[in-house]
């Protein structure tokens, strides 16, 4: 914990000495105390509230959704041969993409709303999950498919009773890894067209010349996700004991 906070005040010494020092304007980085003033400013912003909730919204739904959907799969295609060089091919083929650059489709066949939002987060943590969720499944111990085979038990049943659980560590991984994703890939479709959400209110803020509100609401930004990481991490060590979280 110590060494967090000598990491912190480090970080915010160096941010002060860069502006002290004109080594970069203040029109460009305002000095940690006029972001500190400016957080009344962002939190008493109901405009920027509602679009919280709205990226919220999108981030919540996406991380859902694509770890439903990647780790179904990912069992899935892991568990019958004939899959397994097709799905690797799939994954080096389009994991390679940008989820940015689908911006444009995303607009064409979705609009500006958080459907184009969902669908281009989605493309993006899709990947990672399902890479995480085969390695998983690869880890499973074949002493216990085979007793769970000499029980006769019905494949669904292995899958759900054996295979998930060891693979269990490795797919949070994943999911951990496509939460911090999904807000970036959410945050820069409304940076770059989205209709509503926190990147176009700090898009708003820019044009109105205030880097000082928009660097406050940088700042709530990564302060809500470093607490969403600890979140999981917690709930990993109380409900998931056998997994060492680091």
């Amino acid at each position: 914990m110590a060494f967090s906070a000598l990491g912190l005040a480090s970080l915010v010494l160096v941010w002060q000495l860069l502006g002290t020092l004109r080594i970069v304007s203040a029109a460009s980085l305002p000095s940690p105390w006029s972001v500190a003033r400016a957080l009344p400013t962002v939190l008493g912003d109901h405009e920027f509230l509602d679009a919280a909730v709205d990226t919220a919204t999108s981030w919540g739904v996406s991380v859902l959704i694509g770890s439903a959907v990647a780790i179904f799969i990912g069992l899935v295609a892991s568990s019958i041969t004939f899959l397994q060089r097709p799905t690797e091919v799939v994954v080096n083929t389009f994991r390679s993409v940008p989820a940015t650059a689908l911006i444009p489709i995303g607009i064409l066949m979705f609009g500006l709303g958080m459907q184009m939002k969902v669908s281009i987060a989605l493309y993006a943590i899709f990947w990672p999950i399902l890479i995480n969720t085969v390695y998983g499944v690869a880890t499973t111990e074949p002493m216990r498919l085979d007793a769970a085979r000499s029980m006769r038990w019905p494949w669904w049943r292995r899958q759900v009773f054996v295979t998930l659980p060891s693979a269990v560590p490795s797919i949070l991984t994943g999911v951990r890894i496509a939460v911090g994703i999904s807000l970036i890939v959410i945050i820069s479709t409304e940076l770059l067209g989205a209709r509503y959400g926190v990147g176009t209110v700090l898009v708003q803020y820019t044009q109105a010349l205030r880097p000082d509100v928009v660097y406050a609401g940088v700042l709530l930004l990564g302060v809500i996700g470093a607490l969403v990481f600890s979140l999981l991490v917690k709930l990993e060590r109380r409900f998931v004991r056998w997994v060492p979280v680091a």
